[in-house]
């Protein structure tokens, strides 16, 4: 096979680019030794050996079809060489050792789920390439996944970026002309009432004839899986029939969707010459409540005039010598009874969080809990609603303002008199998105059918992580509520801007600052989760979320104004890697 194509006459050295006349030497060598050595040059760096790649097919030393086929060979060998290592590094002791355990066990199965879109990350963004294809190794990724998914993404970018380098600059500039004029003058006319209400009407009528041939799974995703019946849940508004109930921003790996929020972070880190800066916006609180903060330590933050707010919460370390009538004595001596919320002091998401009946059922919880690890004991709010209230003071203001509040609809199914749990879960579309997790949390009752018009309650938590359903309540924020906020956060010095959790009894009375208790408070790692709602859009979504992080670096700065000091980077990691460790060792929810 002849694998080099050489220039004949029709050109002479005096037309070739001035860019280009330097790699003239490179047509005197052999093919072969040329196009090895193009390939080698990937393990070094995939964009340079392109970019090189690039610049032989304009001086016509190869083909732009040898070019591509090389590079991608290079490419998917040294990413099949990188997954071997991983898989050869389990020979050795101290490696294999660590690759074991629940927490490599669950983040093996994340992995796996998310191949595709980590795999598309890793090639479009430097630096976690090599790390991530060694955990592949590593963690036993299907092989033959591996490989088809890499040698797809490897030629898409290839063949992109080798495209662009060998066009023409003269006319590529043209067209990129071209298009900007072109863009600009639609988004002109689309500012006009009379096309946009052309453009829409157009669109409706390509979907209508579409949307009937697209399969059934894709019909509902466009219409964000809407929902088969009205949510009526006491203590919180209607959601009727039809009302979407998975969004777009759920539907991106959480990897791939937090990618423009770490860059802004990066940014407002650089602006105000600290990247760990939000470990001050609460001084109060251990690292600002970002990452790693006591619960209880939270909770305790409310000031004796403002108790009457919060949930009874008292905090003991497990421990072996805890027998079930010493539990009933610490309880009742805290002034709590059973039923009681058990859940971790240092916590995330609702990971470990779970009802217990008795001391008993404690005790039980207590055997699958870490040694010596801090558990929060609560009473069982019995108000029906629940909803996450953003509060946001800066220092020195008199008064702060909800930023955001949002109510939580729980995980649940109505049963229909025929239907089992198993299937009435699958039939649901917001059950459906978690089943793996509802199917194991309710193992032994996945055979039952519940009557018709009974609600079944899926988890205790109403968090997304578990297929919480959340909706935008700021509409419902009134400045008597804010008011009674204001009067709690009094209570609290140090703290500027978190997220209050709360059982309310009714929308109604929450409006009027009445019948809630809080059931959590969280400092800076806090979101404003109205964005959640599946009625926002994507650009909305973001948009809140990039205000909230301005906001919080703002907040932090003005503390650290008054003296407060933000965290070091290896004090913040410290306290990243000890909520990592202990959350796959907490008992599952219930």
């Amino acid at each position: 096979m002849q694998f080099c194509r050489w220039r004949t006459d029709r050109r002479s050295s005096l037309d070739i680019p001035p860019v280009f006349a330097a790699l003239q030497p490179i047509t005197a060598l052999a093919g072969f030794p040329l196009l090895l050595g193009l390939a080698l040059l990937t393990l070094l760096h995939e964009d340079v050996a392109i970019a090189v790649g690039a610049s032989l097919v304009s001086v016509g030393t190869v083909s732009i079809g040898v070019t591509a086929i090389t590079l991608l060979c290079g490419i998917v060998i040294g990413d099949l060489f990188i997954y071997v290592l991983g898989l050869l590094s389990l020979r050795v002791g101290w490696i294999r050792r660590r690759s074991e355990g629940p927490m490599l066990e669950r983040c093996r199965v994340a992995l796996q789920k998310n191949l595709l879109p980590t795999l598309v990350t890793c090639r479009i963004v430097p630096g976690v390439l090599f790390p991530t294809y060694f955990a592949c190794g590593v963690m036993r990724v299907p092989f033959l996944r591996f490989i088809v998914i890499t040698l797809v993404t490897a030629g898409v970018h290839v063949g992109l970026l080798l495209t662009l380098m060998t066009s023409s600059l003269e006319a590529a500039a043209v067209q990129v002309q071209v298009i900007g004029i072109g863009c600009a003058a639609l988004l002109v006319v689309l500012r006009t009432k009379r096309a946009q209400s052309i453009a829409g009407a157009a669109f409706a009528r390509l979907r209508a004839r579409v949307e009937p041939h697209l399969p059934s799974g894709l019909r509902e995703a466009l219409h964000c899986n809407p929902a088969p019946r009205a949510l009526a849940l006491p203590g919180l508004p209607v959601v009727p029939a039809g009302a979407p109930t998975i969004g777009w921003a759920e539907r991106i790996p959480p990897l791939l969707f937090y990618i423009p929020l770490a860059v802004q972070w990066l940014a407002l880190g650089v602006r105000y010459r600290s990247v760990t800066l939000p470990t001050a916006a609460n001084p109060s609180i251990e690292a600002g409540g970002l990452l790693g903060e006591s619960k209880i330590a939270c909770m305790d933050l409310i000031g004796p005039a403002a108790r009457r707010w919060a949930a009874r919460s008292m905090a003991l370390t497990n421990r072996p010598s805890l027998t079930p009538a010493a539990l009933d004595r610490l309880a009742s001596g805290a002034g709590l009874s059973f039923p009681l919320v058990a859940k971790p002091d240092i916590g995330w998401r609702g990971i470990g969080v779970r009802l217990v009946r008795d001391a008993a059922d404690l005790r039980a919880y207590l055997a699958g809990f870490p040694a010596e690890a801090r558990v929060i004991l609560q009473e069982h709010v019995e108000y029906a609603g629940e909803a996450g209230i953003f509060y946001v003071r800066k220092p020195g203001e008199r008064h702060g303002r909800i930023f955001s509040m949002t109510f939580r609809y729980f995980p649940h199914v109505v049963g229909d008199g025929r239907s089992s749990l198993r299937e009435l879960i699958a039939a649901d579309p917001r059950a459906s998105w978690k089943a793996d997790l509802h199917h194991e949390a309710l193992a032994g009752r996945l055979d039952e059918v519940p009557a018709a018009g009974r609600t079944v309650r899926l988890s205790l938590v109403g968090s997304s992580r578990v297929g919480g359903l959340y909706k935008d309540a700021c509409g419902h924020v009134t400045a008597t509520l804010t008011a009674r906020f204001d009067e709690i956060a009094d209570q609290m010095p140090g703290f500027h801007f978190g997220r209050f959790d709360v059982r309310f009894a009714s929308v109604e009375r929450l409006a009027m600052g009445e019948d809630f208790r809080i059931i959590e408070v969280n400092g800076a790692g806090a979101e404003a989760i109205h964005m959640w709602d599946p009625e926002f859009r994507l650009g909305a979504a973001y948009a809140t979320l990039f205000h909230q992080q301005a906001l919080m670096f703002e907040v932090a700065d003005a503390c650290r104004a008054q003296g407060a000091k933000p965290l070091t980077a290896w004090e913040l990691v410290s306290y990243q890697r000890r909520q990592q460790s202990l959350l796959p060792l907490y008992p599952a929810s219930n």
